[in-house]
């Protein structure tokens, strides 16, 4: 009867064991399915992190768009969308190229393209015949003194004038072209961007005869 109940105690113990040791198993075993797991969250929001990143430095390196206008001895003139990065020789390019007229001596197609900026390319002869004209018209002695026609003058020979750009140019020519010749110097006035101080700074520049 003793030898009966200590078997049963044995027993009891040993099954005690093995409940403990397998619950001390599954621990071990879901402790270190955790431990793993998190590893790859990191890894993962690592990789997001790393991929945006990425994205943003490569919109960062994308370059813009401008848009220009190509006029004068081209063949094809108009407005064009062209990258930032670009030149005036591809801002030619896409104007078709010059024409067997294209006087191309001042035209540095090198340089970098602005946003709103006016490509203009002479005709050969262009800026020699302007210079013949504005020479006969001229009394002697008193060359300097004329200035630049502004009744007479087209784009590119109005930005030859300090404080005139392609934009108060086209500015000049589109009102010359509604309202006539402008009679004085101070009907520059009705354009906008030309104030009372840039007018007196352009006066000697500029005539109306």
């Amino acid at each position: 009867m003793k030898q009966l109940i200590s078997l049963k105690k044995y027993s009891l113990y040993l099954i005690a064991g093995i409940i403990i040791l397998l619950i001390i198993c599954f621990c071990f075993l879901v402790g270190k399915e955790k431990g793993g797991a998190e590893p790859s969250v990191l890894k993962e929001q690592h990789e997001t992190r790393v991929t945006l990143e990425e994205k943003q430095e490569s919109a960062e390196k994308e370059p813009t768009s401008i848009v220009v206008e190509v006029k004068g001895a081209v063949r094809k003139p108009g407005v064009y969308a062209l990258m930032a990065e670009d030149r005036v020789e591809e801002a030619i390019k896409r104007a078709g190229g010059f024409t067997n007229k294209a006087d191309t001596v001042d035209i540095n197609q090198a340089a970098k393209l602005e946003d709103s900026m006016m490509i203009y390319v002479r005709k050969k002869g262009e800026g020699d015949k302007q210079g013949q004209t504005a020479a006969a018209d001229t009394p002697p002695g008193n060359e300097q003194s004329q200035g630049v026609n502004v009744n007479q003058a087209d784009a590119a020979e109005l930005q030859t004038i300090n404080g005139i750009g392609p934009a108060k140019a086209e500015a000049i020519i589109a009102y010359r072209e509604e309202h006539g010749e402008f009679q004085q110097i101070e009907d520059l006035r009705n354009i906008s961007g030309f104030g009372e101080k840039t007018i007196e700074r352009l006066k000697n520049q500029l005539t109306v005869k």
